[in-house]
């Protein structure tokens, strides 16, 4: 077993579930729970579940970190979703651009640019017409998608 199949298998421990309670669980096949239990790497819906069950991923394919992440992480990971599924859909609705999920995305990318610029001390954020040519060239960018 290999170091990423160990943790797959302390995962299934941690719930206390057997091969097949966890296949069930996964909406997979027993076969699929051992192969990733010696050395496959899960398809990406069993590993969105297992991030949305509060496990963190990073720790699960670089042993580093905790097993689950902490409550303050999940809480800033879901709101992520919700943000990025709230500018998918008014980009869908509107008919803001051809491609709701690249809007979605640019979206997202902004905002984490300024949440990281408003983090900093005052003295060293970018002033706000900084902040107003990142956003016109990201809406220039969505539009030529």
């Amino acid at each position: 077993m290999n170091e990423i199949g160990q943790r797959f298998s302390e995962i299934r421990k941690n719930l206390g579930l057997t091969q097949r309670e966890f296949s069930h669980q996964l909406s997979v096949s027993i076969g699929s729970i051992q192969g990733y239990e010696r050395d496959q790497i899960p398809k990406g819906d069993v590993l969105q579940k297992l991030s949305d069950w509060g496990y963190d991923l990073n720790w699960f394919f670089t042993g580093l970190g905790d097993m689950k992440m902490s409550e303050e992480v999940r809480s800033v990971g879901f709101d992520r979703k919700i943000a990025w599924n709230v500018a998918f859909y008014l980009c869908k609705r509107t008919g803001a651009t051809r491609d709701p999920e690249m809007f979605a995305d640019t979206f997202m990318e902004i905002h984490d640019w300024m949440a990281q610029n408003n983090a900093k001390p005052e003295h060293e954020r970018v002033p706000a017409e900084t902040t107003a040519q990142i956003i016109d060239f990201a809406v220039q960018r969505m539009n030529a998608g």
